[in-house]
C-alpha cells in the first residue's frame, strides 16, 4: 500500500472526511468538559504502547492541579486531555506513531504534545510541515520519557529451538530468523519438521512504529553497515532490500498494530503464527493477561546481531501557531512530572524501563511473563528520516504483494448515499495498492458481472473508472459473488503460489436474495480449509446500512483469518477500505 495516496480529489470524499474528522472532534470536546474552568489545557498524542501509563499520570497529575498550587501557571490549573484516534467504528485508543504524524500534518489534531514510539517519528513531522510551512513545529531536542526494546515475540518452543531461550545465544538473530525464512523445508532445519515453514507477522511499515522498525532493522543489517548507512545503499538489489524481501517471503499475516496480531495469535495459538515483531512491554502485557490461558508462554527474542531500544520522546510543538506560552509551560510541568521518581516508577508496573537506560529493569520484566530483564540488547542506530523514507519506498517494491479480490454490492438497496460514499472507499483501496499487487473487481447485484482482472500497474486508471461509474439496481446475489471471487483468486493462487497473499474484500449492505450456485452452507464447506490454514485466501467483510446481515458477514471473514467491519454508517466506509489495505 502507498501511504501517500489517501487524498482522493473528489467531493464525496472531503465530504466524508468532513463527517469522520467532526465526530473524533465531538469525541475530544466531550472529555474536555471535564476541565476546571479557566484551565489551561494541554492536549497531548501519545503512542499506545505506554498508554496505561499516561493514562494513570494523567489523572494524578490533572487532580493535583486541582486541588492545590504544585501544578499551576500563573494561579491556574493545567488540565492534561490525550487525543485518541479512533481504529474502527466506535473503538478509541492512544495513536499509532504514523498516524499521530498524519493527522497532526494534516490539521485533524493539533495537539500541544507529541509523544510517539520513536524519535525519527519527530524528524518525520518537522520534514512535512517545514515543506508545506517553511518552519519547524518541533525546535530543540526532545526528552525521551521510557524505554522499550523492539523484540521478536515468539512462542517459548519457536525461541528455544532457534537459540533465544531461556537465554539468547549467538544464533539468535535476524541473520538466523532470515535463513529460516528462505529454507524450503523450515523448522525442519531446527528438527521440527511438524512445525512446517517459519509463518511471521508484523505491523504494516510506514503506519506501524514496530513494522516499520522491523524493516529498518533488516535493511541496515543486511547492509552490513550499521549507522553508515547512506541513502545509495537502499535499494532492492543490495542487501537491505534482499534481507527485506527474505523475511517478507515467510510473512502471512500484516495488520495496523501489533497488538491486533498479539490478539490473534491468543486466540489461533501457533497454527496461526510463529513469531511477530513487537515490544518488550507487549510480550510483558499479554503474558500477564493471558497467561492461564495459553497453551505455552510467549517470549521475547533479543537479537544479537541488533534491535532498537524506543525511547518514546516528549515533544512540544512550540513551532505551532496554536500552542500559547502558557501551554508551553504547562507542558513544561507535566514533563517534569513524568520524570519525577515516582512517575518513574510507575512506569516498571507496566513492564516498560525507566528512561535511565542504567536502571535494572524490575518486575514484571521478569521469565515468568516471558522478558529476559539481563538480555544482552545490542543497541542499533535508527538512521537519517531520509534514509527511512527510503527504506518505506524499497519496502513497497520487495515486500510480498498481494492478489485481491474486491466483491461489491450494486444491488438496488445500495441507492443514494451508500453507494456514493462506497464508490469512493473501493477507489481509495485500490490507489492505495502497489502497482505489483492484482486485483480482481466483482461487482454484483442479483447477478455476477465479469468485471476487468490485472496488475493495478496495468489496470488501475481503467478499474477507477468502472467503479466510477458503477450503478444500483436489482437484487443481492451476495453468496455467487464471494463464490465466484474465491474461484477467481484460487486460480492466481494456483500459479502464483505462497510468493504472494490472497484476499477478498466483500461490501455489502443486506441479505442474500437472489443467489442461485452457493448456498450459505455451501460456501462455509468451500472456506472451511482456509480457517486451519494461515496462508490461505483472507476474507474481509464491510457490512454498509442498518439492514447489513452482522452475522453471516462476521462468520465469514472470522473463517478466513479476516474480520467484518460495521460500517452502518456510510461514511465509516473509507476509512474501513483504507485500513483493510494495511493488511496487505
Amino acid at each position: 500500500m502507498n501511504r501517500n495516496v489517501f487524498l482522493v480529489g473528489t467531493a464525496a470524499l472531503a465530504l466524508v472526511a468532513m463527517v469522520i474528522v467532526g465526530g473524533f472532534m465531538q469525541r475530544v470536546g466531550r472529555a474536555e468538559s471535564d476541565a476546571p474552568a479557566g484551565a489551561i489545557r494541554v492536549t497531548i498524542a501519545s503512542s499506545s504502547t505506554k498508554k496505561e501509563w499516561i493514562d494513570a499520570s494523567v489523572k494524578t497529575f490533572n487532580d493535583a492541579s486541582r486541588s492545590g498550587n504544585q501544578f499551576r501557571i500563573g494561579g491556574k490549573p493545567i488540565h492534561i486531555q490525550v487525543l485518541q484516534e479512533e481504529l474502527e467504528p466506535g473503538k478509541f485508543d492512544h495513536y499509532r506513531s504514523g498516524t499521530m504524524v498524519t493527522d497532526t500534518l494534516s490539521g485533524k489534531i493539533t495537539p500541544t504534545v507529541v509523544s510517539p514510539a520513536e524519535g525519527s517519528w519527530i524528524d518525520q513531522l518537522n520534514k512535512g510541515w517545514e515543506g508545506t510551512h517553511g518552519k519547524l513545529l518541533v525546535t530543540g531536542k526532545p526528552t525521551p520519557l521510557v524505554r522499550t526494546p523492539l523484540v521478536i515475540g515468539m512462542w517459548q518452543s519457536r525461541a528455544t529451538a532457534i537459540g533465544c531461550w531461556p537465554r539468547p545465544t549467538s544464533n539468535c538473530s535476524w541473520n538466523r530468523l532470515n535463513e529460516l525464512a528462505a529454507n524450503a523445508e523450515g523448522w525442519a532445519m531446527f528438527g521440527h519438521p511438524e512445525w512446517g515453514k517459519l509463518k511471521m507477522g508484523y505491523g504494516y511499515v510506514g503506519e506501524s512504529n514496530s513494522g516499520t522498525l522491523t524493516a529498518m532493522l533488516l535493511c541496515v543489517l543486511g547492509s552490513g553497515k550499521t549507522s553508515e548507512i547512506q541513502v545509495e545503499d537502499v535499494q532492492p538489489s543490495t542487501g537491505c532490500g534482499k534481507s527485506m524481501a527474505t523475511l517478507e517471503g515467510a510473512k502471512v499475516h500484516s495488520g495496523k498494530k501489533s497488538s491486533w496480531l498479539l490478539g490473534l495469535m491468543k486466540d489461533r495459538g501457533s497454527e496461526y503464527l510463529d513469531a511477530v515483531t513487537t515490544y518488550e512491554q507487549e510480550v510483558v502485557t499479554f503474558n500477564r493477561e493471558n497467561g492461564k490461558n495459553l497453551r505455552e508462554p510467549l517470549v521475547a527474542v533479543y537479537p544479537q546481531d541488533g534491535t532498537v531500544v524506543v525511547e518514546h520522546p516528549f515533544a512540544v510543538l512550540n513551532g505551532a501557531s496554536w500552542v500559547t506560552d502558557d501551554q508551553k509551560k504547562a507542558a513544561g510541568l507535566f514533563l517534569q512530572f513524568l520524570l519525577s521518581e515516582g512517575q518513574q516508577r510507575e512506569v516498571e508496573q507496566w513492564g516498560l524501563r525507566r528512561v535511565d537506560p542504567t536502571a535494572i529493569p524490575k518486575s514484571p520484566i521478569e521469565t515468568r511473563f516471558g522478558a529476559i530483564p539481563d538480555a544482552p540488547i545490542v543497541p542499533v542506530e535508527v538512521p537519517s528520516v531520509l534514509v527511512v523514507d527510503r527504506i518505506i519506498e524499497v519496502w513497497h517494491q520487495v515486500k510480498k504483494h498481494a492478489v485481491v479480490a474486491l466483491v461489491f454490492d450494486k444491488s438496488g438497496s445500495m441507492e443514494g448515499q451508500k453507494l456514493a460514499t462506497a464508490l469512493v472507499g473501493a477507489t481509495a483501496m485500490v490507489q492505495a495498492m502497489d502497482p505489483q499487487d492484482e486485483l480482481i473487481w466483482v461487482p454484483f447485484d442479483s447477478r455476477v458481472y465479469p468485471g476487468r482482472q490485472g496488475t493495478k500497474g496495468e489496470i488501475g486508471e481503467q478499474l477507477v473508472g468502472d467503479i466510477r461509474s458503477t450503478t444500483a439496481a436489482a437484487g443481492t446475489a451476495l453468496y455467487d459473488a464471494i463464490g465466484e471471487a474465491y474461484r477467481k483468486v484460487g486460480l492466481r493462487e494456483d500459479v502464483l503460489g505462497d510468493r504472494w497473499r490472497y484476499g477478498i474484500v466483500v461490501l455489502s449492505d443486506g441479505q442474500d436474495t437472489s443467489s442461485v450456485r452457493m448456498s450459505m452452507a455451501q460456501l462455509q464447506a468451500l472456506l472451511a480449509p482456509s480457517e486451519g490454514d494461515p496462508t490461505a485466501i483472507q476474507i474481509h467483510t464491510i457490512g454498509v446500512g442498518s439492514d447489513a446481515d452482522k452475522g453471516v458477514l462476521s462468520r465469514l471473514a472470522t473463517m478466513a483469518h479476516g474480520r467484518y467491519w460495521d460500517a452502518r454508517d456510510p461514511a465509516r466506509v473509507v476509512d474501513s477500505y483504507r485500513e483493510i489495505a494495511v493488511h496487505y
